[in-house]
């Protein structure tokens, strides 16, 4: 079982590169601008699975709001394009807005005491392929165990350390995009990122015993 910043880092799932470099002369935010409805349906085909695993992770393992939020989110990042300013990848102006909603709805489940985590939930649990070999579908079994038991624990982490694991490890933003995304200084994301592998680690240590 995975302990160490780098060991997680390996047993998670990553998101693309985009998170890091976007793609050169990108003309989907000027077309998105232009209201074109080709535009709206690519913006869903590029972000609206990855951002329903993120949501996933964010809500707790709720599969129902999750999806929620996804279908709100992409109408508002479309309704609201103009105030995507440009300065970071596309995928961080949805993002920024889901990260929102799911703040907003933890607030509101907490409150009425609705918020809940489905144990069977695993949105980084990858595919299992047929082979003949039965040694690649061992390690294969092996290592979905490792990321679903890794899944949980993140939806067993407050709200700040879960929020900061994901954006990190599972969605591949840098810590400067976190920053950004999050409105706190680099230096208190390094420390969330910190006290996050602390806790997770702890529960996965826990796990083995």
């Amino acid at each position: 079982m995975p302990t160490t910043a780098e060991e997680l880092r390996v047993a998670m799932p990553q998101g693309t590169a985009e998170s890091r470099s976007a793609p050169e002369q990108d003309t989907l935010p000027d077309r998105l601008r232009a209201k074109s409805e080709e535009a709206a349906d690519e913006l869903v085909a590029r972000y609206a699975d990855r951002l329903l695993r993120a949501a996933v992770l964010l809500l707790g393992g709720d599969m129902s709001f999750a999806e929620d939020a996804v279908q709100e989110t992409l109408l508002a990042a479309v309704t609201h394009i103009h105030q995507f300013r440009g300065d970071s990848s596309l995928y961080s102006w949805p993002y920024t807005i889901l990260l929102r909603w799911c703040r907003r709805h933890r607030r509101r489940s907490q409150r009425q005491g609705l918020l809940f985590t489905d144990p069977d939930a695993d949105p980084a649990a990858g595919t299992l392929a047929g082979a003949d070999d039965p040694a690649p579908i061992e390690a294969a079994f092996e290592q979905a165990y490792q990321r679903q038991r890794i899944t949980q624990a993140v939806l067993d982490l407050p709200d700040a350390y879960s929020e900061v694991i994901v954006l990190f490890y599972y969605e591949d933003f840098s810590v400067d995009e976190i920053s950004r995304l999050l409105g706190k200084a680099s230096g208190t994301v390094k420390s969330l990122l910190h006290r996050a592998r602390q806790r997770l680690a702890l529960i996965l240590e826990e796990d083995r015993t």
